[in-house]
């Protein structure tokens, strides 16, 4: 069954009116955020990363030390729940785990969307009172074109 992470990215700078959102970097804090999060996932060894072309989310992918083959998506810069299904859609159908780094609110939303009945309730509880920065989602699902 292939698993599925969700990952909002890591802390980042406050908006700055000259670089632009886009272009918004993490904070010392967000780089610690990524390295953590980086820890939790080496051992479920992520086959395929679909990552936004932000700088932050960018960042956020560097920190984990992750090395397996990666799209950087200008579709999931700010994406919406279904346009995320939609990337997540078309990935090829031999990747086992995979790892989708976006931003909040696609990425919490997604997450909510995934959560079925028989998810664990503490788990639920938690995504419920929201979905701060590096916040990692597992999700076991049938296959990844059954998400469009």
């Amino acid at each position: 069954m292939p698993t599925l992470f969700l990952l909002r990215h890591a802390q980042a700078a406050s908006f700055s009116a000259g670089a632009g959102d886009v272009a918004r970097a993490l904070t010392d804090h967000g780089h610690d955020q990524a390295r953590r999060v980086g820890d939790v996932l080496a051992p479920a060894g992520v086959e395929h990363v679909l990552c936004s072309s932000a700088k932050r989310t960018r960042q956020t992918l560097e920190g984990l030390g992750i090395d397996c083959p990666v799209e950087f998506l200008d579709a999931l810069y700010n994406a919406g729940s279904e346009a995320i299904m939609s990337c997540i859609g078309e990935v090829d159908p031999t990747v086992e785990t995979l790892l989708v780094i976006g931003h909040a609110p696609g990425i919490p939303t997604v997450a909510h969307q995934l959560a079925r009945e028989g998810s664990d309730a503490d788990a639920v509880r938690t995504l419920d009172r929201g979905y701060p920065t590096a916040t990692l989602t597992r999700v076991d699902v049938d296959a990844w074109d059954t998400l469009e």
